[in-house]
């Protein structure tokens, strides 16, 4: 990590700790050595809003700029919500989808839908959609009883909210 991301992870945290409510999902350095780009993504247990995103790369730009952090070379900084479409990456996002069907691809390749009934720092309780199986041209869900299902953090490869409209 350079010194320029050690800053800036520093002031995201200080900026953080001004609004508690808040929470840091991922930070993303790239671009290159001419142009930085900075992707803070955050989100908040009631949802983030735009202009809350807005504000926070107002200050997170201020301090940058405030520091010549990057000179006078030019960089991007991008501060947005994580998105419905994009994997969950910290306890606090699961603890906000409890009750939510969950997409869950595990380490070992397998994939299911699950239900997510409870969240700890070690891991998740989900309880499995059972999958469906064809009889004649109707869709019914098998008989079998599954039961819930314990998962470490450590098991999942990728975890998705299953987003309806119904």
């Amino acid at each position: 990590m350079t010194k320029q991301e050690e800053e800036i992870n520093t002031y995201v945290s200080n900026l953080l700790l001004e609004r508690g409510d808040l929470f840091l999902v991922d930070i993303v350095f790239g671009g290159t050595a001419s142009r930085r780009k900075i992707l803070v993504t955050l989100d908040k247990d009631s949802g983030i809003l735009i202009d809350e995103c807005g504000e926070f790369s107002r200050a997170l730009g201020n301090l940058i700029e405030e520091n010549v952090l990057f000179g006078d070379a030019p960089y991007v900084l991008e501060v947005s919500s994580p998105g419905m479409d994009r994997p969950l990456l910290v306890t606090r996002q699961y603890k906000r989808r409890i009750g939510n069907k969950l997409n869950f691809l595990l380490t070992d390749g397998s994939q299911f839908e699950a239900v997510l009934t409870q969240v700890s720092e070690e891991g998740v309780v989900v309880e499995p959609v059972p999958e469906k199986i064809k009889k004649s041209k109707k869709e019914t869900p098998t008989d079998l009883v599954i039961e819930p299902r314990k998962l470490r953090f450590a098991e999942i490869k990728k975890c998705n909210l299953i987003v309806s409209f119904k």
